[in-house]
């Protein structure tokens, strides 16, 4: 026997759970073999002071090991996504190299290209913003006009040639 065995066989021995030839086998390596005897002895001596530690178990994990066997939750798997990591460390890789060629002069026809695009970039953002604030001052900000909700006779008395459509008070047509 060696003393891998010897380890595995150790809680049975504790328990007196062995065979009749596991334990002779165990109990002669346990002589040979000092570093093996000295486990059992420090296995002996936790399990004669065991019981003067006298801690209470919290109750929320008394609780979970009690109901460890009566658990009737089927477990659903995770759902692996690695793939996140692989999206996040792409555009982490992407900002590291925008700054390198932003912020430094490293590579000059890199840092130029790149700085016309980002002006660029800002020149639509301005516009955009610009033509939404026309639009936004404007009283046709909706393509739908808003309109009181009008019985037919009442339409046909207003402007009996229109075809317009009322859909859920938007006026369009």
């Amino acid at each position: 026997m060696n003393c891998n065995k010897f380890e595995e066989l150790l809680s049975a021995y504790q328990d007196n759970t062995l065979s009749p030839d596991q334990k002779k086998e165990f109990t002669k390596h346990m002589n040979k073999c000092p570093d093996c005897e000295e486990t059992v002895d420090r296995v002996n001596h936790l399990k004669s002071i065991l019981p003067e530690l006298n801690q209470e178990v919290p109750f929320f994990l008394r609780n979970r090991l009690y109901l460890i066997g009566e658990s009737e939750e089927e477990i659903t798997p995770v759902k692996n996504y690695g793939y996140i990591r692989w999206v996040a460390a792409a555009i982490g890789t992407m900002v590291l190299f925008l700054n390198l060629f932003y912020f430094t002069n490293i590579f000059p026809a890199a840092n130029k290209t790149l700085h016309t695009a980002v002006a660029g970039i800002e020149n639509f953002v301005v516009e955009t913003e610009a033509f939404i604030g026309r639009i936004k001052e404007s009283n046709n900000f909706f393509i739908f006009k808003k309109t009181e909700t009008i019985t037919k006779s009442e339409k046909k008395k207003r402007n009996p040639k229109a075809k317009k459509k009322t859909i859920r008070g938007f006026e369009y047509g």
